[in-house]
């Protein structure tokens, strides 16, 4: 009769990962967490100088849609010029697939989050502070572009901004902080980096769960996604309102 010898080299199975539980970078940065102060600091400076030189200009309509289209590429400059003297691909910021069942769950969170959003703007509207929404009509009337508006909020901003706070800071301070106080970090100076402070709590949330599903997925794009999706809405109510004069 057959004698069944032990197994010397037993397959162990992995537990499963918890649905809630962020999986651990598997990649760390290929720069460091000053690299991506270095690179705060430098958008700082950029964007100090930027204002600067168009307060110089004095106010007109053509200025209003030069500002409008370039600003945001700003971000991309820090960006490029760490990743030149590190010799990083871009990719490395995250522009990866990822697995769909990620995005089903950034969607439902933005649900979450979006409710607050709105609870907080009608707090501030009836404290009379002065919202994103008033300062964005405003600009509207002042460029007389808002097609070109509309495409910069919805398509350039989730492009650059995910690049830069997530795919950039967030990942490059991942490493020497946990991933728990970079996504802190990182979505403070969004929040700050939008300057409302009528919108300081929602942009930090919005900014969290970017960070979450980077976190989650290793890659920028349900980030993006979800920007877009946060930005093209917004950009939606407030052409319609203003279309129907209701701002």
């Amino acid at each position: 009769m057959d004698q069944q010898l032990p197994d010397n080299n037993p397959i162990e199975t992995p537990p499963p990962q918890s649905e809630g539980t962020p999986p651990s970078a598997p990649k760390p940065a290929a720069w460091t967490a000053n690299d991506s102060w270095l690179g705060l600091g430098i958008l700082i400076l950029l964007v100090a100088a930027y204002f600067l030189a168009v307060s110089r200009l004095g106010e007109s309509q053509s200025l209003g849609i030069l500002v409008v289209a370039t600003f945001e590429f700003i971000l991309l400059i820090p960006i490029a010029i760490i990743l030149f003297f590190r010799k990083v691909s871009w990719v490395d910021l995250g522009l990866r697939g990822f697995e769909r069942n990620a995005l089903a769950l950034g969607c439902g969170l933005l649900v979450v989050v979006y409710f607050i959003v709105i609870l907080n703007n009608l707090v501030m509207m009836a404290l009379g502070v002065v919202t994103q929404a008033d300062v964005i009509t405003e600009m509207l009337g002042e460029i007389d572009s808002p097609f070109l508006f509309a495409f910069v909020t919805a398509i350039v901003a989730p492009f650059t901004e995910e690049l830069f706070f997530r795919g950039f800071l967030f990942k490059g301070l991942r490493q020497k902080y946990g991933w728990i106080n970079a996504l802190m970090f990182s979505s403070t100076i969004f929040a700050l980096f939008h300057g409302q402070i009528a919108t300081l709590i929602p942009t930090f949330l919005l900014g969290a769960l970017f960070a979450y599903m980077y976190q989650r997925t290793e890659s920028v794009l349900p980030g993006m996604f979800l920007h877009f999706i946060v930005n093209s809405m917004g950009v939606c109510v407030l052409l319609t309102a203003t279309q129907f004069g209701i701002l």
